[in-house]
């Protein structure tokens, strides 16, 4: 609510005899906490704070955009391509209401991505030179997850070159129907909870 990443539980509280009960009421805490959240407001908060310290890096602008965007058409989910995990946190940042699919080559970034970073899921991919391709699939698993009916919209940030520091780019698109061959993930198989995974 305040800015967190995450909230965890100390050593004597995760140690004791109500752990599981500790853990089960501090999830309820944190999403009745986070149902109250204008997102939009906390996004410009949240810019408006940075701004006032420092100029805003082309990165940090990008993912402000990126958010804004998602807010204003409200989008399901926002899908990132990051080399170095910069991009990502960027638009963690900016406090989204919606999950931030971080699709990266790099198994480092992926876990430092998951669940450290709010409202991001990590996938761990080959490459990023397909676009269409991966963005095909992560909008395929959001569907299939629920996290995105047809016709809903997710916002991709992403870049017109492959490498670290390159993402320059912002791209609203729509999740489609199924197809005639099935309903099946194109992910791993664990990869249908829409949690980290690796794409083949």
């Amino acid at each position: 609510y305040d800015g967190t990443d995450a909230v965890m539980l100390s050593g004597e509280t995760a140690n004791g005899c109500y752990f599981r009960q500790a853990v089960d009421i501090m999830v309820r805490t944190c999403s009745e906490a986070e149902s109250s959240v204008n997102f939009d407001e906390m996004h410009q908060s949240v810019r408006n704070s940075v701004k006032a310290r420092f100029q805003l890096s082309s990165s940090e602008s990008l993912a402000s955009s990126a958010v804004k965007t998602a807010v204003d058409v409200g989008a399901k989910a926002i899908i990132v391509y990051s080399e170095s995990g910069t991009t990502a946190r960027h638009v963690a940042k900016f406090r989204p209401g919606m999950p931030i699919a971080v699709l990266t080559p790099s198994q480092q970034v992926a876990r430092q991505c998951f669940g450290t970073l709010k409202g991001c899921y990590a996938y761990v991919v080959n490459s990023l030179e397909e676009p269409e391709k991966l963005n095909a699939e992560v909008m395929r698993e959001c569907r299939i997850a629920g996290v995105a009916a047809p016709g809903e919209p997710v916002v991709i940030v992403c870049g017109t070159q492959i490498g670290s520091g390159s993402t320059n780019q912002i791209k609203v698109e729509y999740v489609q129907s199924p197809d005639d061959a099935s309903d099946k993930p194109h992910l791993d198989d664990n990869a249908a909870e829409f949690n980290g995974c690796t794409i083949s």
